[in-house]
């Protein structure tokens, strides 16, 4: 519900739908009820949930809209493997949006058969009220989850989770909800998953979380490692998350250098030097893709090498030199310098490839193409000299980590 999403809660929709409804029958039928559950079970008693309810009285733009801090945090660290699974009680399809914006497609389903089926690869993302490009499947009622294809599918879902959650530390985000029967969903899903340790982040006061969501709680009091109640927004804490996993893989790459920037300089860097800068979570995202080497199309992965200690050492011989940092750059002396991992590649294909991804006036002075190889071009007629660009309109000084090195006094 945190903005820009802003996606409406239960309550308000079932608002909106009672609003719609006594206004079209006034005192020919009874007053729609007020809460959202029983609405929908009302329709779902009657056989008219998918064709009736939310067909007319769910509007069917209420779960769209732009990802907020969670969604992208919860893409990212799902595209990643910074988390190895996630499940969701959300229909929307915000986290996927989220990925897409990340330049990753997030391996969501609705059933066992479709997470199980993603590559290895993939963290899967389990939405086991449904997900709303197909508005009929989605859950609603309390009478839904006993009756199938529904009371299957939880039933499937919950064994499959019972496994791949065995022994891990779980954390649920926003336990607090409109939907009362949303606890019994919980528990067929999660009742017999056997976690290390258990974080709940929500606003609320812990004394209401055993009344509120007894399923829960009986799952955190069998935590090996304890059970934590965080006080915090969901969005604000997965954010914090995003930024605290980029912040530790940049850590390691700083620290790998440390060795070799010693042995050069004959001193060791500053204890400054080694901590990454204070960025906020997508700036974080933008050097870690180009510390990972991503392409200008493809999503931070997390599974590249990052001890690399050619590439540290350059971060820290840049800092050096006074080098601060300036969004995903660095700046040095007014010269905005970027620093790409880019292994075994001529530098004028490295160059090719990112030719397009910023515009001129928003590209940086250089880039140090750490692990490239400043192979000459041929000359022809389009080119010209062996030394041209094939990259045209670019200010930009593409350069080796060698030559740069020479160039800048590094």
């Amino acid at each position: 519900m945190a903005a820009p999403s802003s996606v409406p809660s239960a309550a308000t929709l079932a608002i909106r739908a009672k609003l719609k409804y006594d206004a079209t029958y006034g005192a020919s039928r009874p007053p729609l009820p007020v809460s959202i559950d029983d609405q929908a079970e009302y329709f779902f008693q009657r056989n008219e949930l998918p064709d009736v309810y939310l067909r007319t009285y769910i509007d069917h733009d209420a779960f769209a809209g732009q990802p907020n801090d969670g969604h992208l945090a919860a893409a990212d660290l799902l595209l990643t493997g910074g988390i190895s699974i996630a499940v969701s009680t959300n229909v929307d399809t915000l986290i996927e949006t989220a990925g897409n914006l990340l330049f990753g497609h997030v391996g969501a389903g609705v059933s066992r058969d479709k997470v199980a089926s993603l590559p290895p690869t993939k963290a899967p993302l389990l939405k086991i009220h449904g997900c709303w490009s197909d508005p009929a499947g989605t859950v609603w009622a309390a009478g839904q989850v006993d009756a199938e294809p529904i009371k299957t599918r939880l039933e499937e879902g919950g064994a499959w989770l019972s496994q791949r959650l065995l022994n891990r530390d779980l954390v649920i985000v926003g336990y607090w909800t409109d939907w009362d029967y949303l606890n019994e969903v919980l528990e067929k899903s999660l009742g017999a998953v056997s976690p290390s340790r258990i974080i709940v982040v929500d606003p609320c006061d812990t004394a209401t979380f055993e009344t509120k969501a007894k399923a829960l709680f009986e799952l955190g009091e069998r935590a090996t490692s304890g059970f934590y109640h965080v006080k915090e927004s969901g969005a604000v804490f997965l954010n914090q998350l995003r930024i605290d996993f980029s912040r530790a893989l940049l850590r390691r790459i700083l620290h790998s250098g440390s060795a070799p920037f010693e042995h050069h300089t004959g001193t060791p860097p500053d204890s400054a030097w080694l901590e990454p800068p204070a960025a906020e979570a997508q700036t974080l995202w933008r050097i870690r893709r180009d510390l990972e080497g991503a392409s200008p199309n493809e999503p931070a992965r997390g599974h590249q090498p990052v001890e690399e200690p050619l590439l540290g050492m350059t971060l820290l011989q840049l800092q050096a030199k006074g080098a601060i940092p300036e969004d995903s750059c660095w700046n040095l002396g007014g010269i905005r310098v970027r620093v790409l991992r880019s292994i075994n590649r001529p530098l004028y294909e490295v160059e090719a490839v990112y030719a397009r991804e910023i515009a001129p006036v928003l590209a940086s002075e250089y880039v140090i193409a750490v692990g490239a190889e400043a192979l000459p071009l041929l000359s022809s007629i389009a080119r010209g000299s062996p030394a041209g660009s094939i990259a045209r309109g670019s200010s930009t000084k593409w350069r080796s980590r060698p030559d740069a090195v020479a160039e800048l006094g590094l």
